[in-house]
């Protein structure tokens, strides 16, 4: 679910690794029928598909559960992947942070990290270093590290606690069909042209966007600050991603809430798969998801322009002119009257997102400046609008690119501090990541990708921070669609 959003930085999504060395000792080993409390000691629990509970500290201490963080099969069932720890009376009701525990990882649990201590807000009773978690083999074993009040392990083995998690990720899967209206799969060409339509003219108002010269919602999307943002990166035609988003740690519940709001940064249509980049089908469905999500969340849910949101034959990937083939899939699939709308509502997208966390669009900062003004009437500068959407970071081998400096204006620029977090998406330096922080050494300014068939990068804000999230990718769409009856402890 949750796992190591960069290398060079430690965050508190990040795996907290450290070496694990056996002692010499034999390590009690043990089936977890009972509490056993620990004191400077180590057992090493076997029965590990079993969930379990961990208090720190006696009594008045902080309490955490372990689960085994399991993909659903189409039938239901689980496969254990790895574990993750979290507060249980955060984790099912809220936005919360926790962390991830893959195979040969060990975990230091104490207040002494801060960023732990951010998501759990430890008390006086957890120590600094308190307890290390390790998973080695087909267990889990467990050090008290001398604190001062021990640390008690139990099972969870209540029928409504065993599968709690699983049936909470089968309640948000449920939750999303509902919205969609049943099988998420394409919509019937009546229903998506209606659709569209209905997005487009709530766009005529968007709402938390200036008015520009025309009277119409400008290309700056200003964001309340008492609500949590949920920043997606690019998509690029996979829909098990969004539906893996929309499906984790209360995102969903946040939204329909008015406690959080998603802005996903352009580019969720096309898919860079070799072998795909002529199949349009995904980027179909995706629109189809995204226009329900924005009927059912006009106010929580945003779609910032990026430069595949286009029919323009500049659109290529590896020599497919995909702005092309996109439009004649289109009129194909939809006809002429859908491929209209869709020209209405790439051109009644925003191009940039603010609020007092940060400062988000698709590909780039302008190299010139760029004022609020500017910004709410993009409509007026295409050169600045090209910037936006198609511009990347300075390289040896793109000297046309934007630097350290460009960013530093720009929030200037926006009266904004040179703490506050600039995101961007488009620009993967890897292939074999999803997020990138302070990239080239520019204070704050993070890449975030969501396009991925191996894990998912995208932000979103625990306590007082605006943190990465990596979760690994899942095969969702034929379970969402084969989802099985609720049981009666559901």
């Amino acid at each position: 679910m949750v796992n190591s959003a960069t290398k060079s930085k430690t965050s508190i999504f990040q795996k907290i690794k450290e070496v694990f060395t056996p002692t010499s000792k034999v390590v009690e080993e043990v089936e977890l029928n009972l509490s056993i409390h620990l004191t400077g000691h180590e057992i090493r629990v076997v029965n590990t598909e079993q969930p379990i509970q961990i208090l720190l500290g006696g009594e008045k201490g902080q309490k955490l559960h372990i689960y085994p963080n399991s993909k659903l099969r189409t039938d239901g069932s689980n496969i254990i992947n790895c574990f993750i720890i979290f507060d249980p009376s955060k984790f099912y009701y809220r936005i919360s942070g926790f962390l991830q525990l893959e195979h040969g990882d060990t975990i230091v649990i104490g207040k002494g990290n801060d960023e732990q201590d951010n998501i759990f807000d430890f008390g006086k009773h957890v120590g600094n270093r308190h307890l290390t978690i390790a998973h080695i083999g087909n267990a889990l074993i467990f050090k008290d590290l001398n604190s001062d009040f021990g640390t008690t392990i139990s099972a969870l083995n209540k029928p409504g606690e065993i599968n709690r998690v699983k049936n909470w990720k089968l309640s948000k899967l449920r939750a999303l069909r509902d919205i969609y209206g049943g099988d998420i799969k394409p919509l019937s060409h009546g229903n998506a042209l209606t659709t569209i339509s209905e997005v487009n003219e709530l766009l005529l108002d968007e709402p938390f966007r200036p008015k520009d010269t025309r009277d119409l919602p400008g290309g700056l999307l200003e964001l309340p600050d008492n609500m949590i943002p949920i920043i997606v990166g690019d998509l690029h035609g996979q829909v098990d991603n969004l539906i893996k988003i929309l499906s984790e740690n209360s995102f969903m519940d946040a939204m329909k809430n008015y406690e959080a709001y998603m802005i996903v940064l352009g580019d969720a249509v096309h898919s860079e798969i070799d072998g795909e980049m002529e199949d349009f089908s995904s980027s179909i469905l995706m629109m189809d998801l995204i226009c329900k999500l924005k009927l059912k969340f006009p106010k929580q849910f945003f779609y910032i322009r990026g430069n595949h949101d286009s029919f323009s034959p500049d659109v290529r990937k590896a020599g497919v002119p995909q702005g092309i083939l996109w439009e004649k899939a289109i009129l194909k699939a939809r006809g002429k009257a859908y491929k209209e709308q869709m020209d209405i509502f790439y051109d009644s997208l925003p191009l940039i997102s603010i609020s007092e966390d940060f400062v988000a669009c698709h590909a780039a900062p302008p190299k010139a400046s760029a004022t609020r003004e500017l910004l709410i009437n993009t409509h007026q500068y295409p050169g600045l609008v090209r910037e936006l959407l198609w511009n990347r970071l300075q390289r040896s081998n793109y000297p046309a690119g934007y630097g350290r400096g460009d960013v530093k204006r720009f929030k200037k620029a926006l009266g904004l501090s040179s703490e506050t977090q600039f995101l961007v998406a488009h620009n993967p330096l890897s292939p074999d990541e999803c997020i990138w922080m302070d990239v080239a050494k520019i204070p704050s300014h993070h890449i975030v990708f969501s396009g991925r068939t191996f894990a998912i990068g995208m932000f979103t804000k625990i306590g007082k921070k605006l943190l990465p999230i990596k979760m690994p990718t899942e095969k969702l769409l034929d379970k969402i669609n084969n989802l099985p009856k609720p049981t009666p402890t559901q």
